[in-house]
């Protein structure tokens, strides 16, 4: 079974189309997406996340689509854009804590080793946090909901090298405990070839 399969996805936005791109996912795989601004990265992660819809084709998630078993699809998949959508005038701990009532399987606790880890405050409003650290702090969120399948999109960009590997080990460090498939795309060649097993190119709305 593939974490994720995209299967003849074909979708359509303005002036800009995905046209037939199929690629899938094995389980326990790092996969980099690679690709000029505005080849469709982003828009590919959206569609991951079914923030919007496919005009056409299939996307499979451990073997089925999300109609057939959404809750435990999202469950399992937490899906990390560029920009945090956060509310910035919460606190770190405050915002993590009102998300364990609504997901009680939230590790809490991890939340705040990983906080303390990357040297967060979690007293701290999020909007106080420089877009490096709102990146860590969004990182330490996704990991403590304890996912199978991570999608990042663009997760070091803006960050200096330091951060970068700051980021990695993290997601190391989960991997070596848990089975974890992780897709994501960026612009930095490092990156690429210190963490990914496999690259997929994409170039005028396809995957190369």
């Amino acid at each position: 079974m593939n974490a994720l399969e995209f299967e003849h996805i074909y979708f359509r936005r303005g002036y800009f189309t995905l046209s037939d791109v199929s690629f899938c996912i094995k389980i326990g795989e790092t996969v980099a997406v690679s690709g000029r601004s505005g080849c469709g990265k982003t828009t590919l992660f959206e569609l991951m996340g079914n923030v919007v819809k496919p005009d056409g084709g299939f996307i499979r998630y451990f073997g089925k689509e999300m109609y057939e078993d959404e809750a435990n699809i999202r469950r399992n998949m937490s899906l990390m854009f560029e920009e945090p959508n956060f509310n910035g005038e919460r606190r770190a701990e405050q915002f993590a804590r009102e998300f364990k009532k609504i997901e009680p399987s939230f590790d809490l606790e991890g939340f705040r080793a990983r906080l303390d880890c990357f040297g967060l405050d979690e007293k701290k409003r999020i909007r106080m946090y420089s877009k490096g650290m709102r990146k860590k702090m969004m990182l330490a969120f996704f990991l403590s909901r304890n996912p199978r399948l991570l999608l990042m999109d663009e997760p070091t960009g803006g960050l200096d090298t330091r951060s970068r590997t700051e980021v990695f080990d993290m997601i190391e460090a989960y991997r070596r405990e848990h089975e974890l498939t992780v897709l994501f795309s960026t612009h930095q060649k490092d990156d690429i070839s210190d963490y990914a097993n496999r690259i997929l190119h994409m170039e005028n709305g396809g995957i190369q």
